[in-house]
């Protein structure tokens, strides 16, 4: 017999040691599945109380981070939110001022006015 479980026994009467295997058995099983741990307490007749139960152990499967396999560094797509296919194109971006209502005057400056183009239904 294990040490620890020596003083389980001592604790309940002779004629009632089968039914507090069979209660300790249960509470193994109960801890092996659960992964919880539990402070009893044992009456004389090899009943166990649950005194205080610990909290489920956290799942296994809660998101980690993981480092992306190639640095930014050597792949300038990860570096930016600008698509690919937008970027990698050497055609110069059009500017049509009644689709976004910006109003060109020069190469540096640019008005927001979303009054004076606005177009009608097609």
């Amino acid at each position: 017999m294990h040490p620890d479980l020596r003083r389980l026994f001592q604790l309940v009467w002779p004629v009632f040691w089968p039914w507090l295997v069979w209660n300790l058995v249960r509470a193994a099983r109960w801890h092996e599945r659960t992964g919880r741990d539990v402070l009893f307490a044992v009456d004389p007749f090899g009943n166990l109380r649950l005194a205080y139960v610990a909290d489920a152990p956290p799942p296994d499967t809660l998101y980690t981070y993981e480092a992306p396999r190639v640095a930014a560094w050597d792949h300038p797509a990860l570096g930016s939110d600008v698509p690919d296919c937008v970027r990698a194109s050497d055609a110069p971006v059009r500017h049509d001022p009644d689709k976004s209502g910006m109003v060109m005057h020069s190469h540096d400056i640019v008005r927001h006015d979303h009054g004076l183009h606005v177009r009608g239904p097609p």
